[in-house]
């Protein structure tokens, strides 16, 4: 596997890489009518809430789950707790690579196996059919980060504050795949579309559709029974509420439809918890994807199945996904050599990543 390019990604490009192109856009919608926030009442652990609370003042709804390593989670909310609903964006990736953990776990795929041994004559004369998941998995396809013939709709929809990966289903964005032109393969450039690929190829291997396979798979082995992947605005449950744009203005929900690999899965931060702790200590189902390094970037950047791992300076390696929508932001991660493990989930689209690496890290003390 071709390794990152001298000069890896940075904290701060890192930390970027999980925000959909899109979210960039809903700038132009934050000029109208800025919402000034206000956090949420505190609920649950109060050594948390009051280390917390003066990283979260651009925020809103906030739920938080930490692994400290005791045993048990521990949890602290403003205006929400473990149990409360939110997007996760692209967090969503992680239990797509736990799915190709899965997968190659039960001898479907391989991590070398290519679009066009799992799509056949469909991939042909497409040049990504000998891209493999392990390219997809790390970013260095050479897929663009949405589908150029996307981009124009998506411009509009995240203007208007509505789900701008609507209306293009499963088939729709392998096609997209299938008719992309490949820039730089080989090097990590961070793709949406390549992360909605890699879930859309494991569907399809494993004879189902993303949103089943990942229950089936994952969650109901996992006991994750608030976790779901939606898929279009008719599965939302009646759990879901809106969240909010970085202006403070109401997003409506991303369900993400056939891109939902890379993005559609909407859970709480008590069943995150499980997951976290599950592939943390290697019990859950597609563990593997977070400790399997597929790239090695640099001396202190590699990437595993769809999982990132950075040493940020002091020479521990941490391992975490962020993510972002028009309406939520989120973290996730943990450092192996001491099982601490954080999940930070918000309403308001706003980035909670330096706060989670910096709870890893020991800069925000708990």
């Amino acid at each position: 596997m071709t390794d990152h390019p001298p000069g890896s990604p940075s904290r701060r490009t890192v930390l970027a890489a999980g925000v959909p192109a899109v979210v960039g856009l809903l700038g132009l919608s934050a000029l109208t009518n800025p919402r000034p926030a206000r956090l949420g009442d505190p609920v649950g652990d109060e050594q948390l809430l009051t280390a917390l609370a003066p990283h979260l003042t651009q925020h809103r709804r906030v739920a938080v789950a930490l692994l400290d390593g005791s045993g048990a989670p521990r949890f602290a909310g403003f205006g929400a707790d473990a149990t409360t609903e939110f997007e996760i964006g692209s967090l969503t990736k992680t239990f797509t690579g736990a799915l190709l953990a899965e997968a190659v776990e039960r001898g479907e795929v391989t991590v070398a196996t290519t679009v066009a041994e799992v799509l056949g004559e469909e991939a042909a004369g497409s040049e990504i059919a000998e891209v493999s998941f392990a390219e997809l998995a790390t970013h260095t396809s050479g897929l663009p980060r949405v589908a150029l013939t996307a981009i124009g709709s998506s411009v509009l929809a995240t203007f208007l504050r509505k789900d701008p990966y609507a209306g293009r289903d499963a088939p729709r964005v392998i096609a997209d795949a299938l008719g992309s032109t490949l820039l730089e393969r080989g090097t990590y450039s961070y793709s949406n579309l390549g992360a909605a690929l890699e879930g859309q190829l494991l569907a399809r291997a494993a004879g189902t559709d993303y949103a089943s396979l990942l229950t089936a798979r994952i969650l109901e082995p996992l006991g994750l029974s608030a976790t779901y992947a939606p898929i279009t605005p008719e599965g939302l449950r009646d759990s879901a509420t809106r969240g909010h744009g970085a202006n403070g203005l109401p997003q409506a929900a991303w369900t993400l439809d056939g891109s939902a690999p890379a993005g559609g899965i909407r859970s709480t931060a008590a069943d995150l918890a499980t997951y976290l702790a599950g592939t943390l200590d290697g019990s859950a189902p597609g563990a593997a994807a977070a400790s399997e390094i597929l790239v090695e970037g640099s001396a202190t950047s590699h990437n595993a199945m769809n999982w990132f791992h950075q040493d940020f300076g002091d020479g521990t390696w941490q391992v975490f996904h962020n993510g972002m929508t028009g309406g939520y932001a989120s973290f996730a991660g943990f450092t192996p050599d001491t099982g601490r493990g954080i999940v930070i989930l918000t309403d308001t689209a706003r980035n909670v990543d330096e706060i989670g690496v910096g709870v890893l890290t020991g800069e925000v003390a708990l």
